[in-house]
């Protein structure tokens, strides 16, 4: 439990690389791009519930210990209560990315890629089906709900690194960012970063836990500015 804690911690400081991100803008005109194919398997099966500066982690080893089972077992009742809401994340993501994208006057479809052991965009793609141009390959480092610490609010959070690629050639990156909607770290110049909607924070973890419906919608949306987020980069 230890090393998923670690794991989530590095995701939240995605925007704290040592190495200043530099974002590759999209240029429609020059790329002529038409066809898209968003990759699939873009996020984990599971959200997170995690509070920043918890109070446990605050006193030593055993402290530390305590805090994450802790936050394991809040983690475990948020998917739980997800799963009554038949809530699914990375479907709610891919639907909302692929109808933007239209709207922007793409022609899009969803492409089974190989699976994601770690949350890293590929390192190869599939052969082109017909008349696809390029690929739209997403990580969704995280999504579900951040608390600053103790007895602070759970508001949603995501974070997403968006790239794409030109199908007859992948190595060439017509378009790359990073997205954080409510990531609690100071992001790098060049990351796209989205305050939370305040209609969907919650004080606790009880008051989370009690309205499956709400928490999930408000999960959805923050999906659904990330997404809409993205297909603004190719407009």
């Amino acid at each position: 439990m230890q090393k998923k804690i670690v794991l989530i911690l590095g995701a939240l400081a995605l925007a704290g690389c040592a190495t200043p991100y530099v974002a590759t803008p999209y240029d429609r005109q020059a790329a002529s791009v038409r066809t898209i194919a968003v990759i699939d398997d873009s996020a984990a099966d599971d959200a997170i519930a995690y509070e920043v500066a918890s109070m446990g982690s605050n006193f030593g080893l055993i402290g530390a210990l305590v805090d994450v089972g802790i936050q394991a077992e809040r983690r475990a009742a948020v998917n739980r209560a997800l799963e009554q809401a038949n809530f699914d994340g990375e479907e709610a993501f891919e639907r909302r990315l692929m109808s933007s994208l239209s709207t922007s006057g793409y022609q899009v479809t969803l492409r089974d890629g190989p699976a994601r052991a770690k949350r890293e965009f590929l390192v190869s793609y599939p052969t082109p089906e017909g008349n696809e141009d390029a690929y739209f390959d997403v990580i969704i480092s995280h999504y579900g709900y951040l608390s600053a610490g103790a007895f602070q609010p759970f508001r949603p959070s995501v974070v997403a690194q968006v790239r794409l690629v030109s199908a007859a050639d992948p190595s060439k990156i017509l378009m790359d960012n990073r997205i954080v909607y409510n990531g609690m770290t100071t992001a790098d110049a060049g990351v796209i970063t989205l305050s939370p909607n305040p209609e969907y924070e919650f004080q606790n973890r009880e008051q989370l836990l009690a309205d499956p419906a709400r928490m999930a919608a408000g999960i959805e949306a923050a999906l659904n500015e990330v997404a809409d987020t993205a297909a603004r980069l190719l407009r």
